[in-house]
């Protein structure tokens, strides 16, 4: 039963991939064009903190990943582990559990995008749940004149955490000079006025809030396995 809904969420989350783009925060002020990185009190600390070796939650292409390429079904959706097993770093997509009730997490996708020390000095694990739509649309946010392009699409809600001003825009437009969000062909950041005049709108996704998790918190989340075998999934494209 659990394999066939985790089908469904692999078709579902791939459709939502191809259609996303960056995973930016940006900090929405009147008029405002140029996109700002954000984060709850200020960035993530060094982007390396991506790449160190900590628990499985932040592993580069280990050897389990490395033969999971061989998985990938028709759609290019490799299977990375379910439950204890569920490989976590920025670029892969987590897909909950039938049984999981959390108010925001329930039925979720969640892509995640960002791992690293806070101001806190606490080491974090953000993501956006990727399929909860808000009414409003970016340029409603913005106040801006501009109508069409990108500044129809509608803003998601992407999490619990982040504040009133946290807005994500993600995006798959290679030739801006940004890093790549894992192996996702997602990217990060990126000024939307050329966002808006080189490319086709669906490609570009707006996330206002985000999911934030303790290290010990996810490895808790991720642990827990249900009667019928179903858990946690983590999948890439």
């Amino acid at each position: 039963m659990y394999r066939s809904r985790t089908m469904v969420l692999l078709l579902r989350s791939r459709r939502l991939l191809c259609s996303i783009l960056l995973l930016a925060v940006f900090s929405l002020q009147t008029k405002m064009r140029n996109v700002e990185s954000f984060a709850v009190s200020g960035n993530l600390h060094s982007p390396s903190m991506q790449q160190e070796s900590r628990t499985r939650l932040c592993s580069t292409d280990s050897g389990d990943d490395a033969k999971s390429n061989g998985n990938a079904n028709a759609n290019g959706i490799r299977f990375l582990g379910r439950g204890a097993n569920a490989i976590v770093r920025p670029g892969v997509v987590l897909l909950a559990p039938a049984e999981e009730f959390h108010h925001y997490l329930r039925q979720s996708a969640v892509f995640i995008y960002s791992m690293g020390l806070d101001d806190d000095d606490e080491y974090v694990v953000r993501g956006v749940i990727l399929d909860n739509p808000t009414p409003f649309n970016i340029g409603e946010m913005m106040e801006v004149k501009t109508a069409g392009g990108i500044f129809e699409n509608l803003i998601y809600r992407g999490g619990e955490s982040g504040g009133q001003e946290a807005v994500f825009c993600l995006h798959s437009v290679e030739d801006m000079g940004l890093e790549e969000i894992g192996t996702s062909r997602v990217y990060q950041g990126g000024d939307l006025e050329r966002l808006d005049g080189k490319n086709d709108p669906s490609r570009v996704k707006f996330f206002f809030n985000y999911m934030e998790f303790l290290e010990q918190e996810l490895e808790d989340m991720l642990e827990i396995i249900h009667d019928d075998g179903d858990g946690w999934t983590s999948v890439g494209a």
